[in-house]
């Protein structure tokens, strides 16, 4: 396989490049990170404006397949480590959180506060190791715009440093979580200031924040939302004939992507209660389909009748074809379900992805538990049952997805890329007339 070149820092190649704007997208990690903003960049590359996409070098690769232009900055981050530093080992293990926290963050707990301090710190960290890299490409390069994955604060900084508009895009959850900022809407973090103080700046915030989650579960919040519709993209692949004849069965997608293997590389492929409610299904006449990396398959082994292992096939190509999914509630797979009009089953092992549970639960979409409740249970079995319970509830229930079926209308009335894409460059040009 022929490797990407990606750009190099300090370079541009002007001389070769047609005429139009300049648009720089960065973020720290993919795929998680990345690929809710393809589109979006996809966008300005069909309206003949000049794309780059500066990440770590171990995301270039995935620049390179959604046929974007990657440019390496800092180093990889240790993900794993990271997770686990600074107090943040506790971000995997809490219960559940007050509904709705993001909204009224000053009535979470001592703990709690320094938890969400904590993601913020590890975020700077992230963008100190960036910034050098990403300030020498875009000062040689000279964007017009930035727009920067909302964690990746570096893009801010380095449109802060040329004197452009940087502009946030989130990822589908409900909440605007602020974290360079103390309790969410306070002052900005010690070590966000400093940041900006290493090159001379004072500190800036994005402009507008691109969120692709649909109007009605958003929650309130002082930024300037840019509502947009969410265009599925889980990476290259193809979907293999023998998924496309129905089989008579009402189908299930099991799914945890790929963030747990990052974060504890080598564990479960997926969780136990997850494993036994899909051969409780199974057993009970559903068609269950174990969507997993090629490494997560590996591990599984073999499975019972009616379970089915399936890697490489983009969950935009298998969603359509279920009657429900279960997933830990990521965006990418929360809003990839919402685009196919699918009900959800959320198990949620982390404060963010309980609120998303939470708020599509109240929606009549999905259905909602915290991981740790239900991995709490005394043994595989009793969780393995439950799950499978809900899972029938949301086959069953047709009102299930008559919710998700307005929560798809809803997504798709929203702006396209395209659209977005010109309202960006038509106010990123109004600020800097």
């Amino acid at each position: 396989m022929t490797e990407p070149t990606p750009a190099t820092p300090g370079t541009t190649g002007a001389a070769a490049e047609p005429a139009g704007a300049r648009v720089l997208f960065t973020t720290w990690a993919a795929p998680s990170h990345l690929y809710p903003m393809v589109p979006l960049a996809w966008a300005f590359q069909a309206a003949g404006h000049q794309v780059r996409v500066a990440v770590p070098p171990g995301c270039v690769r995935a620049v390179a397949d959604a046929g974007l232009t990657p440019v390496p900055v800092g180093p990889d981050p240790d993900i794993a480590g990271h997770a686990t530093s600074g107090g943040l080992a506790a971000w995997h293990t809490q219960g559940r959180w007050p509904d709705d926290w993001a909204a009224r963050a000053d009535e979470l707990s001592e703990a709690q506060q320094g938890i969400l301090r904590a993601l913020g710190e590890k975020q700077l960290r992230i963008a100190g190791a960036m910034a050098d890299d990403l300030l020498g490409f875009a000062r040689a390069w000279r964007p017009d715009l930035v727009v920067q994955d909302a964690g990746t604060y570096a893009g801010t900084l380095a449109a802060a440093d040329l004197g452009v508009p940087a502009v946030a895009h989130l990822w589908g959850s409900p909440a605007v979580m602020r974290l360079n900022r103390a309790g969410l809407d306070g002052p900005h973090l010690d070590g966000y200031r400093a940041l900006f103080e290493r090159y001379g700046l004072d500190p800036a915030e994005p402009g507008l924040w691109v969120d692709p989650c649909p109007p009605s579960l958003t929650l309130p919040s002082p930024v300037t939302r840019v509502p947009a519709r969410f265009v599925p993209y889980n990476g290259p692949g193809g979907a293999p004939e023998s998924l496309l004849p129905p089989s008579g069965k009402p189908r299930t997608c099991l799914t945890w992507g790929v963030t747990a293997d990052r974060l504890k590389p080598g564990g479960p492929a997926l969780p136990p209660p997850l494993l036994a409610a899909a051969h409780e299904l199974a057993a009970g006449g559903t068609e269950v389909l174990l969507a997993v990396t090629e490494a997560q398959r590996e591990r599984l082994g073999a499975q019972p009748d009616g379970v089915r292992a399936v890697s490489g096939v983009p969950l935009r190509l298998l969603l359509p074809e279920c009657a429900a999914v279960v997933h830990q509630g990521g965006g990418g797979t929360t809003m990839t379900a919402t685009e196919a009009g699918v009900p959800q089953l959320i198990l949620s092992p982390r404060p963010e992805q309980m609120l998303t549970g939470a708020r599509f639960a109240a929606a009549g979409a999905a259905r909602h538990r915290p991981l740790n409740e239900v991995a709490g249970m005394p043994d595989a079995a009793g969780p393995g049952a439950l799950l499978a319970a809900d899972v029938r509830a949301l086959l069953d229930d047709p009102a299930h997805r008559a919710a998700a079926g307005r929560l798809r209308a809803e997504a798709r009335a929203l702006p396209t890329p395209a659209e977005v894409a010109g309202r960006l460059l038509a106010e990123a040009r109004a600020t800097t007339a």
